[in-house]
């Protein structure tokens, strides 16, 4: 259950100006982040010794830092905003000062100034979601979590010890792939055929999306049937050497020959997998999204069905909605979603001008309900970040191979 604020933050303090210290310990006795003063109004404390406090994260692109506001004559500061009653937001802190906490990493898209102390997760929530850092999580009173991640509430990353792994060789692509391969309960004792979804950026799939554990769920479930998941990983997985997942993602022929023939059929000679198009899904986030839509859209015999999580669709000044407008109705079927806190996502990495993921998100729908594909599209209050990823999952898994009655409207 959400905080209350017992009493307006500032009132309280200034009523007992000869016991600040007191009061503020009594204050934060039992008190966690967020503080909640109504259904849209979330409140953020923070205290130390530090000449300021800067908030960063999806409520700011992350790209501006927000002030917190110093309660006059202690070291308690307070950010006070206004979110949708469901948004569910991560951010970090920014303490400035010689006595303020460092770390030692600056998440993509963050503008540090120079000589500042990098961002910190919040000391006073308890909620995190791992995805390159540890990011505090501001889940709004209206918003549900999912039962599945409840394990992982504090930032917790998923294993792959259940998984297995083995090497792509190279071939059309001069280097090999790491790959883990989940296999569903009851495989080794059955002889049947089983669908397959294949991951983009397969190890954070695994331990940022904790999409084991999901998958677990939904067959236990009877949610969706029993199905085979192959992870696949880029090299230098990130580190700024290349090759890399921004040279595959990227519209790249070659790894699209890759992933929709070799690695294709070296999982199914491995593995009893139903081979129609109708049985195979591709996914991904960010640039992983643009790819899986730009493999099933060229490969629509191998691949039917494909998912994009916050795609980078606006990539090259939107190339693949722009081929999607000058091509006949595609032959396989969409799903994808974005954060309505998309706006300018990796400013510095990206070009500025394809930064509103939301946008091209947007388009990418238009493009595709223009042509009468099958596409279904999804908008959430939230960021671009795995925590936004893992929860949405489940809808298009359920809505690719679930039974009809397990689909949301």
């Amino acid at each position: 259950m959400p905080v209350k604020l017992p009493l307006h933050l500032r009132g309280l303090i200034e009523k007992i100006p000869d016991m600040r210290t007191r009061a503020i310990d009594g204050l934060l006795t039992g008190i966690r982040n967020p503080l909640f003063e109504d259904e849209r109004t979330a409140i953020l404390l923070y205290r130390g010794d530090v000449d300021g406090v800067g908030l960063i994260g999806d409520m700011t692109d992350w790209v501006d830092v927000l002030p917190f506001e110093r309660v006059p004559g202690t070291d308690l500061f307070f950010h006070r905003g206004s979110y949708e009653p469901t948004a569910r937001l991560e951010y970090l802190l920014q303490p400035a000062g010689t006595s303020a906490p460092t770390a030692t990493f600056v998440p993509p898209g963050a503008q540090t100034p120079l000589g500042t102390p990098a961002p910190i997760a919040d000391p006073l929530n308890p909620f995190g979601v791992y995805g390159f850092v540890l990011n505090s999580e501001l889940a709004m009173p209206g918003y549900v979590r999912d039962p599945v991640f409840t394990p992982y509430l504090t930032g917790r990353k998923g294993g792959h010890e259940s998984l297995v792994e083995w090497e792509s060789p190279a071939g059309i692509l001069p280097y090999p792939h790491r790959i883990h391969v989940y296999l569903p309960p009851g495989y080794h004792a059955s002889s049947e055929e089983f669908p397959s979804a294949y991951f983009q950026d397969g190890l954070d799939y695994i331990e940022y999306g904790i999409t084991p554990r999901l998958l677990d769920a939904l067959i236990k479930g009877g949610e969706i049937p029993p199905l085979i998941a192959v992870f696949v990983t880029p090299p230098n997985f990130h580190q700024p050497e290349i090759p890399s997942r921004m040279t595959e993602y990227g519209m790249n022929d070659a790894y699209i020959e890759f992933f929709a023939g070799e690695l294709v059929r070296e999982t199914d000679a491995r593995y009893r997998t139903r081979r129609e198009p109708s049985a195979r899904l591709v996914v991904g986030p960010s640039y992983g999204g643009l790819i899986s839509v730009t493999i099933a859209f060229h490969r629509p015999e191998i691949f039917g069905m494909a998912y994009s999580q916050s795609g980078y669709l606006s990539f090259q000044e939107d190339r693949l909605i722009r081929d999607i407008a000058a091509a006949p109705r595609p032959g396989a079927r969409f799903y994808a979603d974005c954060g309505t806190y998309e706006r300018r996502v990796a400013r510095g990495i990206v070009p500025d001008q394809e930064g509103d993921f939301l946008q091209a998100n947007r388009r990418f729908r238009d493009a595709l309900m223009s042509k009468g594909a099958d596409c279904v599209y999804r908008e959430y209050p939230e960021g671009h970040t795995w925590g936004n990823w893992r929860a949405h999952l489940r809808d298009a898994l359920v809505h690719f191979f679930g039974k009809p009655s397990n689909k949301r409207l």
